[in-house]
């Protein structure tokens, strides 16, 4: 039994500036009833929700905030957000308003998830209206005068149900109840479908009121409008397109909380990062379907193979060693309808094929042949079990387990309803209805041919990912097959999804973290969300090679900043000697995290060395946490002439110092400075000049300027947006 949380086991000490929710029994009863979940998971939970409800506003305030929190794809945002509403419950919030997805299998998929976790033991703290329209108002109006229950309403994420909802919140006897009512509005999903679409349009326009909104981002500033006291929170994965629309949008949040995931969880870097197991199939590009570019004729044969693995997991884990109940395969292959029939009928006829070949009798060629190839696949998948039975062992096992295999085609119009315990092995077909916050109950085999000519957006990649989640008790089973482009996606999103998460948890408010985040590191394989959501334009560069950091910003400030690093380096080396102090240099391994730390209180004013700042910052976080690069190689040039004063000279072009790096000798007695560097870890020369300026107003100052390299070998591409952005200490 999973052990019982009490309220004093949950440390509550208030942080300044909001409100610390109390926790009392409709949350504890909640929390407790999760008997899956480990006590310390629980806990953190409840402190996340808690972090959550403390930015919200309280009810009986007539204001509105949008906030966000940011999860993994799969790992328990719906958990999350019924302990959130268990908890609102519990500190007088009456109302909670549940924007599902777009998909209708996904708004069923959250309502029987809140009637299960809530209204468990005949209790009647909640009631839930699923989809409302205007006939419940009476309905919904009794409830709120004389009930005492919280109002559930999840609702599809479309413009006619939400305005359905609105209206019912215009009428003016609910408006004038919902005064007193605490509101959190909860968007699941929320970076698709909400936003304005036609943002990047209206950024032509000169006059704001001329701007136009797509229908459903319009419903939602309806239903915005008709409530007086909200909280609207964004629940995503995949937060680049929250981060990035313009920061007086109304769905631009203000707080933000990076969602733990549970123990066992597995995500990107499990499955794209993982340097003990090979999980990932390539398909080659000749098998990848495309109606018009490659309309396959028959089964390709990494589908058969996957087929076949999948067969050969249901059979050991399910039937033989009855480790789960039953195991899934999802096949995603595009968006078109008649891609999916064709795809489910070669399925089905395969598997048919398979149970008719099994019935041969002995010594039929086909029979023998179909044998060789399940012992190849059974070799495949395996490879990563302790102790697996032998193939002689399964083989008899298979025909019992395709009888048990059941189809099916997920599609717009299709019954998504499954239910799961009724088979041993599920192979779902389908595309956009298999796309984020549908949840595949324990999917082994992912079949995922689907990917885009040009380059894709991270965001919508990352929503397929249905094959993330809490998947370790048959980790052994799982398997991806993908394309060589999806692959190299994947990865690139992975480092980018965990440098997004590293700056988020530095940094404590959005408000903070806002002006950075129109700079983001992202693999030039990948855009970072659609751009017809966004008002600026997007800008691409690269941490690669050399950059000179010129700047005449802040020169005492930064100086004094430069004077006591340099001071505290106890290790530096002399990188030899060539008879002139001016070309003497030394330099010293020093830890990311001190230089990040002095890194970061050095100041700009211009904005290419402001957004050079912020992603090498961004970066060097992101090789110590993820490549396991912990040094920064730093150059004091021409250490030598600190005590002589006879610094490098450098003339102002430009309104900067003008080139910091001495090159070559003609004679070859100095290779040039840009040869003192490192190939295996960032370097940083440490340039301290004084300036000749004929016009007198920087003549003979001194100051310190930086110049990076970014070894190629470890080099990353980032994106901003086309706008400016301020530098200041609180980065």
């Amino acid at each position: 039994m999973t052990e019982i949380i009490s309220i004093t086991d949950i440390v509550q000490d208030p942080p300044k500036d909001y409100f610390m929710p109390s926790i009392g029994e409709r949350t504890m009863a909640f929390i407790n009833s999760q008997e899956k979940i480990d006590e310390d998971s629980k806990l953190t939970i409840i402190e996340e929700a808690q972090d959550i409800l403390s930015h919200c506003i309280l009810p009986g305030n007539q204001e509105s905030i949008t906030n966000i929190a940011v999860g993994y794809v799969q790992s328990g945002k719906t958990l999350s957000f019924t302990t959130l509403t268990a908890l609102a419950a519990d500190n007088n919030w009456r109302i909670v308003i549940y924007l599902t997805g777009t998909k209708t299998n996904l708004k069923e998929q959250t309502s029987s998830r809140l009637r299960q976790d809530l209204l468990f033991d005949e209790n009647e703290y909640y009631k839930i209206f699923t989809d409302p329209s205007i006939s419940d108002r009476n309905r919904i109006k009794n409830f709120m005068e004389i009930g005492q229950e919280v109002l559930l309403f999840p609702i599809l994420k479309h413009y006619k149900h939400i305005n359905s909802l609105a209206q019912i919140f215009e009428d003016p006897e609910i408006k004038n109840l919902v005064k007193n009512f605490g509101v959190i509005i909860i968007d699941d999903e929320a970076d698709q479908a909400s936003f304005n679409t036609f943002a990047k349009k209206n950024a032509g326009k000169e006059d704001w009121e001329d701007d136009d909104f797509s229908r459903t981002y319009s419903a939602i500033l309806r239903l915005k409008k008709t409530l007086p006291n909200h909280s609207y929170i964004q629940y995503t994965a995949t937060p680049q397109a929250a981060f990035l629309i313009d920061n007086n949008d109304i769905l631009s949040p203000k707080y933000h909380t990076v969602l733990t995931p549970g123990k066992g969880y597995t995500g990107g870097k499990y499955f794209f990062k993982n340097t003990e197991c090979n999980l990932l199939s390539i398909i080659p590009d000749e098998e990848i379907y495309h109606y018009s570019r490659n309309p396959l004729t028959e089964i390709p044969a990494s589908l058969m193979e996957a087929l076949r693995q999948f067969i050969i997991s249901v059979a050991i884990v399910v039937i033989k060693e009855k480790r789960q109940p039953f195991l899934s395969m999802m096949v995603h292959i595009d968006g078109r309808r008649d891609t999916n029939e064709i795809f489910e009928h070669w399925i089905s006829n395969n598997l048919q094929y398979y149970l008719e070949i099994l019935r041969a009798p002995q010594g039929d060629p086909g029979k023998d042949l179909y044998i060789q190839s399940l012992k190849q696949s059974f070799d495949s998948i395996t490879q990563y079990m302790e102790n697996p039975p032998s193939f002689e062992e399964v083989l008899p096992l298979i025909p019992r387990t395709i009888l048990r295999t059941q189809c099916h085609l997920v599609q717009g119009d299709s019954e998504n309803t499954i239910d799961w315990n009724a088979e041993k092995g599920h192979i779902l077909i389908g595309a956009d209805m298999l796309n984020r916050g549908f949840t595949i109950e324990k999917l082994s085999i992912s079949y995922m041919p689907r990917t885009s000519a040009g380059r894709s957006t991270a965001d919508t990649i990352e929503q397929r990912c249905r094959f993330f989640g809490y998947k370790m008790p048959y980790i052994d089973v799982c398997r991806v097959f993908l394309s060589a482009k999806s692959k190299d996606e994947y990865t690139a999103y992975v480092e980018h999804e965990e440098v997004l998460r590293s700056s988020l948890k530095q940094c404590h408010t959005l408000a903070e973290f806002s002006k950075h985040s129109i700079t983001m590191l992202l693999s030039d394989l990948l855009n970072p969300t659609r751009t017809n959501i966004l008002s600026n334009k997007l800008v691409r560069d690269k941490l690669i090679g050399w950059r000179q950091m010129l700047s005449l910003d802040y020169m005492q400030e930064n100086k004094r900043l430069c004077v006591d690093f340099l001071s505290r380096i106890e290790s530096f080396i002399p990188c030899g000697e060539y008879g002139n102090e001016i070309r003497n240099h030394r330099h010293a391994l020093v830890p990311i995290e001190e230089f990040i730390k002095f890194f970061r209180e050095f100041k700009y004013m211009d904005v290419p060395n402001i957004t050079r700042k912020i992603v090498t910052i961004q970066y060097l976080q992101y090789i110590k946490d993820f490549e396991n690069i912990g040094v920064i190689d730093v150059y004091q040039m021409a250490y030598q002439t600190e005590t002589s004063r006879n610094l490098r000279s450098r003339k102002i072009k430009g309104n900067k110092p003008n080139n910091l790096q001495a090159g070559r000798a003609d004679n070859a007695s100095y290779p040039g400075d840009k040869e003192f560097c490192s190939n295996s870890v960032v370097s940083v020369q440490f340039h301290h000049i004084i300036l000749d300026d004929p016009g007198l107003q920087y003549g003979k100052k001194d100051l310190f300027n930086l110049a990076f390299y970014y070894p190629l070998a470890i080099g990353e591409d980032f994106i901003r947006l086309d706008k400016p952005v301020e530098d200041d200490d609180s980065e």
